[in-house]
């Protein structure tokens, strides 16, 4: 009993300590569960901050973009009303001068002259006072010759035509060349056609020459300008090195490039997915070349077609007629090149007031708007005109006009093509179907069995399947080690062992005579199955041989009427389908 009182006073401090130990223990998780909670507080203020500067950064973003672009657009707006106030200071007499110009170049103009309702001397003091507001601007002596030549003053008309001249020597006689059209002088405004002519550019032509070529081609300068403008642009071609000259040159010569690319387009497109494909694996290493010979063949068929029906019945003026007209309010209308740079700047600069100042999207509109005021040399302008109509939007007798004036390097390059189509053009065609080949020949006339051909790879493959199968024979040498094995196994290992050895080496000999028997009994069915396979194989062979025989059919079809299309080509001329009305 001592001994029990002694203990449990020794452990009476321990239960106290313990018990204070446990109330420290309630007070820290009541702690620790608050501050938990504080934490989760503190994080849910936190999502709630940063949900709110997130907010706060794209609204304040929102505001510098719009900021930013309201900026671009108030200075757009000021630099366009600086640009305003000097056009209007620099350019506001030359607007005068152009609406003079329509005025005295109009067809009614002449009769009231005529008929006295107009005096002479008004006419003479306009076209002075607009000449001393714009000395320097072509138009202004032009006005004036046009004046003089109402009032009969050949000296002063003689005077302003030179000076006209010297200030812009292309405009001055293009202007006067359209202006004695518009008065039924042709012989003059053909001789002013002529002049116009040679003194342009051929690598820097304007929209207006487009407008002008209408008006040649449709014969409203007469037939003498028609002439001048046919031997001109066949001049700038011969001249241009760049130009696709016919005549004797190699097929690689530079003309074939891009004429080349052009006819190209008119063909097939490269064989892709199905089509031609039992052919392409047939082939191998041949389709490179029978694909090239039978794509520019249909290049050629392609040309043809495109030629013979060029221009078609839906290729119509672009403005219903009156080319001269219209030509001539779009020289008149038509900026200098001070004037234009100062028009472009505006141009910029109301786009980007358009857009909001959205510099993307006013970068964009005015790409647009210059693409519509492009400048072109002369080739590239003749290769639109006849391959690319709907970029330059000429009528009938200007792409008639284009294509005579290109069409003798179009047919060398047609000829190049052929040359080239009928070197691809091999003798046979190997077909190859595993180890197995044959010869389809592409002359007509030799043919071609199918039936035997397919009947033949038949037999080739019922061959090899047989020699496979007969090469099969049962395993001697494996069947006769799995033999020897177990019998080792069985009569010494097996009888003197005990225990766990005894079913480990029994399963081992058990597996060795299931080893011996499968390499006896595994023959029947592996001739089986290279039976089967050999019966599979047998029938693929034979389909795609069948389609490879389909594509080769009607490539060569393609490849004949190509051809046959490349002599049309050789005797083809513009003029079969009509020359320009005279």
């Amino acid at each position: 009993m001592d001994e029990q009182k002694d203990l449990e006073e020794l452990l009476a401090p321990l239960r106290a300590d313990s018990a204070a130990l446990h109330v420290e223990l309630r007070v820290l998780q009541r702690e620790h569960e608050t501050m938990a909670k504080s934490l989760s507080s503190a994080c849910d203020e936190i999502d709630s901050v940063k949900e709110t500067v997130t907010a706060t950064h794209e609204v304040l973003n929102d505001f510098v973009e719009r900021y930013g672009r309201h900026q671009i657009v108030a200075n757009a707006q000021a630099e366009l009303t600086q640009l305003i106030v000097i056009w209007k200071a620099d350019y506001a007499h030359r607007q005068r001068v152009r609406g003079l110009a329509r005025g005295l170049t109009h067809a009614l103009t002449t009769h009231a002259v005529a008929g006295g309702l107009v005096d002479q001397d008004t006419i003479d003091a306009c076209v002075r006072q607009q000449f001393l507001a714009e000395p320097t601007y072509w138009l202004a002596p032009a006005i004036m010759a046009v004046a003089a030549q109402h009032n009969g003053d050949a000296v002063i008309a003689s005077r302003a035509t030179a000076h006209a001249v010297y200030l812009d020597s292309a405009k001055a006689k293009l202007f006067f060349a359209l202006t004695c059209s518009r008065r039924g002088r042709l012989g003059e405004a053909a001789g002013w056609m002529d002049r116009y002519l040679n003194s342009l550019d051929r690598d820097d032509l304007g929209s207006e020459f487009a407008v002008v070529l209408e008006a040649i081609a449709n014969a409203e300068l007469g037939f003498d300008a028609y002439t001048y403008a046919r031997e001109a642009m066949a001049r700038w071609f011969r001249e241009d090195r760049t130009a696709f000259q016919a005549g004797h040159a190699l097929p690689s010569g530079p003309y074939l490039a891009p004429w080349g690319s052009r006819l190209m387009e008119l063909g097939e497109e490269e064989a892709t997915g199905d089509r031609f494909d039992a052919l392409r694996k047939l082939t191998g290493v041949q389709w490179t070349e029978l694909e090239n010979g039978w794509r520019t063949a249909t290049a050629l068929d392609g040309t043809l077609n495109y030629l013979e029906s060029f221009p078609s019945v839906s290729d119509l003026p672009a403005h219903g007629g009156h080319y001269a007209d219209s030509a001539l309010d779009h020289l008149i209308d038509q900026y200098e090149p001070d004037e234009a740079e100062l028009q472009d700047r505006m141009t910029r600069l109301r786009a980007l007031i358009a857009h909001e100042g959205n510099v993307e999207a006013a970068a964009a509109a005015d790409e647009e708007s210059t693409q519509e005021n492009e400048r072109l040399d002369f080739v590239t302008l003749l290769e639109r005109a006849v391959f690319q109509p709907e970029l330059l939007q000429l009528g009938v007798p200007a792409r008639r006009l284009a294509l005579d004036c290109v069409w003798e390097s179009v047919r060398a390059a047609a000829v190049s093509l052929a040359r080239t189509s009928r070197s691809l053009l091999p003798a046979t065609i190997t077909l190859a179907v595993e180890d197995w080949s044959c010869e389809y020949p592409t002359d007509p006339s030799r043919g071609f069995d199918e039936v035997r051909a397919v009947d033949d790879l038949t037999k080739h493959v019922e061959s090899r399947t047989h020699e496979q199968v007969e090469s099969i024979v049962p395993a001697w040498s494996v069947t006769g080690g799995a033999c020897f094995l177990a019998a080792v196994d069985g009569a010494l290992i097996v009888p003197f062992v005990s225990g766990g050895f005894i079913l480990m080496f029994s399963v081992l000999m058990g597996a060795l005579i299931l080893v011996a028997l499968g390499g006896i009994a595994q023959v029947p069915f592996r001739k089986r199955s290279l039976r089967e396979a050999g019966y599979r194989r047998r029938l693929y062979a034979a389909h795609v041989l069948g389609r490879a025989v389909g594509d080769v059919e009607i490539l060569l079809a393609d490849w004949r009427q190509g051809l046959r299309s490349s002599v049309a080509l050789e005797a083809w001329v513009p003029a079969r389908g009509g020359e320009a009305d005279s």
